[in-house]
């Protein structure tokens, strides 16, 4: 059962969540008018990065609600794979947004537009604002929760967990953002003082370049993990030797380790034994070492008399 303590803070920093998205919604919408208005292609790449930052905190948001649906006989596991995909989904729409942005960016350096400098500065400078606002509320959202539950509690403890490391994730995205906000004003100022308009396509370039690592990261570890791969940080071996080292235990085969999504690892294998009527203190060892070893909460194991 769930509670009440738990709710407390997971509501706080849903409400906190939500008043950012909804702050950095519409600035992105505001970016995007002055963008088409002013004609700088540096400030819509800009508006890339703050489309990553609302598709980022949407995605928390959506995680966090969605995911605790309760599992069915259709979806054994939950629905903590949308998370995934609704990832996957936002990496591709940021490289088209960043290749097309390449693309444009190529065309004016030969031919840069007239642009209006002052308005970039306005409008970079409120998105300076809004990333240090977004930072300041992340910042203070949900740092800690009751550290003293009973088994009931463990798996609601560890999603909470989970969910502060995707609020961390998301501050460092504003963090970055701020970079990106820096780079405009430096592009209207140049603009304004010395009409040099290769500025904006020049530092365009830079920005779309600058999405363009995180989110093909991005799509990597979706991938990776919609493919049932090996988490990165768990080494099989490592794993295969400490169920070796459990005495008792003289064989381990069929290992198995894959995400089920972001901060939530599962393994399946056979373990060979000795004696068959230490099986279940055998198989306790296994499942601690796995939970505090490895951080593995879900884990299915055999055990085999022989291999």
């Amino acid at each position: 059962m769930r509670d009440r303590r738990d709710n407390i803070p997971l509501t706080h920093r849903i409400t906190k969540l939500k008043s950012i998205l909804l702050l950095t919604s519409i600035y992105f919408v505001v970016q995007i008018i002055a963008a088409l208005s002013t004609r700088s292609l540096a400030l819509l790449a800009d508006a890339g990065h703050m489309l990553a930052d609302v598709g980022g905190l949407a995605l928390i948001l959506f995680a966090i609600n969605y995911t605790r649906k309760p599992a069915t006989l259709k979806h054994t596991y939950g629905f903590y794979r949308a998370e995934i995909l609704a990832a996957l989904l936002n990496g591709v729409v940021l490289i088209l947004i960043s290749v097309y942005i390449l693309y444009e960016a190529y065309g004016r350096i030969f031919g840069p537009p007239e642009i209006q400098g002052l308005p970039m500065i306005i409008v970079a400078a409120i998105g300076l604002g809004v990333n240090f606002a977004g930072m300041r509320v992340l910042d203070s959202s949900g740092h800690s929760h009751e550290s003293h539950v009973d088994n009931d509690h463990v798996d609601i403890v560890k999603k909470l967990e989970e969910e502060n490391l995707n609020v961390k994730s998301a501050y460092l995205e504003l963090l970055n953002d701020t970079l990106g906000a820096a780079g405009v004003i430096a592009a209207g100022a140049i603009i304004l003082t010395t009409r040099f308009y290769l500025a904006d396509p020049l530092i365009s370039i830079g920005l779309a370049l600058f999405i363009l690592p995180r989110t093909w990261s991005l799509i990597k570890k979706s991938i990776h993990i919609l493919m049932e791969g090996v988490p990165a940080n768990i080494s099989p071996e490592e794993v295969k030797n400490a169920i070796l080292d459990i005495k008792g235990v003289t064989g381990v085969f069929d290992l198995h380790i894959w995400t089920i999504t972001s901060g939530m690892n599962a393994i399946s294998a056979h373990v060979v034994v000795i004696d068959r009527s230490r099986s279940q203190t055998i198989l306790q060892e296994i499942n601690a070492i796995l939970e505090k070893k490895f951080k593995i909460s879900q884990a299915t194991i055999q055990i085999e008399p022989y291999h």
